[in-house]
């Protein structure tokens, strides 16, 4: 990732991730009104995981159980932790903290009209309750076919990544929690 290095950030541990749609000018010309407020130098300090305190926000939000590769990513991942969504996700992936499911395994988060689709498509009966239906997909419906039927996969985070937001519960209370 090409990170702007702009000189508010030159004492900083790294630089903070700016985003080339970002309006500069505008940033400059307020920088303590968000969305264009300055990330706090705290935030581009890397913790002894190698993350950052943004990538435990996006752990904790993973774990929370709703989170997926088509789920809207809050502006306040760039603007207030400094860092790339998208990048933050896959050093998650990649340091075993959270994966990328399967389809099977993202069924759960499918709406019922999708789910009787699947099974009519796969010509199978299509009544009953939302778990009748869920479980009917899941018997009788391949991976192979799954995978090619609907684009949404969800998250899940790993007993590592658990470990991880536990760990640094201060973290995410200083960032406020939603419950």
């Amino acid at each position: 990732m090409t990170k702007i290095k702009h000189p508010i950030y030159d004492n900083y541990p790294e630089y903070p991730y700016i985003s080339p749609e970002r309006d500069l000018a505008r940033w400059e010309k307020y920088p303590e009104e968000f969305p264009y407020s300055k990330v706090e130098k705290k935030n581009m300090e890397r913790l002894p995981e190698g993350l950052l305190p943004g990538d435990i926000i996006m752990l904790w939000r993973i774990g929370l159980g709703t989170f997926n590769n088509l789920s809207m990513i809050p502006n306040y991942f760039e603007y207030k932790y400094g860092i790339n969504s998208d990048e933050s996700l896959e050093l998650l992936v990649e340091k075993g903290y959270a994966y990328k499911a399967s389809a099977k395994e993202s069924l759960d988060m499918l709406s019922i009209p999708v789910l009787k689709r699947i099974l009519e498509e796969n010509n199978l009966d299509k009544k009953g309750k939302k778990q009748d239906v869920l479980e009917r997909v899941r018997d009788h419906v391949s991976e192979n076919t799954l995978e090619t039927s609907f684009p949404l996969r969800k998250y899940v985070i790993t007993d590592a990544g658990r470990a991880v937001v536990t760990a640094y519960d201060a973290i995410i209370q200083k960032h406020g929690p939603k419950m």
